[in-house]
């Protein structure tokens, strides 16, 4: 078994952060990406039309984790509902997500996003800021209970 200190697993950026991703966030990627690709196409019997990625099967979600320094932890990952017809995130759903795993893993915060499938679009800014959002809310919200126990 791989330890996260295996080069295989961390990345240095050209700004001098380390990455350390855990296996189990490609884990939840690929089994949330094959979850939605199975569900918006039904089986066919030319195998080679299960190779593309069709648009409604491009999903989208948040890795969590931590950063110590200049090193960056991505621990686990969770789904984001997103309606493509409106380009948008269900941000109550977002919301609620981030409550909960504050509970259980208060040291973890949202560290990003990630998709599947095409390249990225101009509609994934109208996501990039949702989150952002949400995330500055997350954590100004912590700040300030932070500041009531000081």
């Amino acid at each position: 078994m791989a330890s996260l200190k295996d080069p295989a697993q961390m990345a240095s950026s050209s700004s001098g952060l380390t990455f350390k991703l855990h296996p189990l966030v490609i884990v939840n990627i690929s089994d949330h990406h094959t979850r939605v690709k199975s569900q918006s196409q039904p089986p066919s019997a030319d195998s080679s039309s299960s190779t593309s990625t069709s648009p409604s099967s491009r999903v989208f979600g948040c890795v969590i984790g931590v950063q110590r320094g200049r090193t960056v932890e991505i621990f686990n990952s969770f789904e984001l509902l997103y309606d493509p017809s409106t380009h948008s995130l269900d941000r109550s759903f977002l919301e609620k997500k981030q409550e909960l795993y504050k509970k259980v893993f208060p040291n973890f915060y949202i560290l990003g996003w990630y998709s599947t499938g095409a390249d990225a679009e101009e509609s994934d800014m109208l996501i990039h800021k949702a989150v952002s959002i949400c995330v500055t809310l997350g954590y100004k919200i912590l700040c300030d209970m932070m500041h009531l126990f000081v």
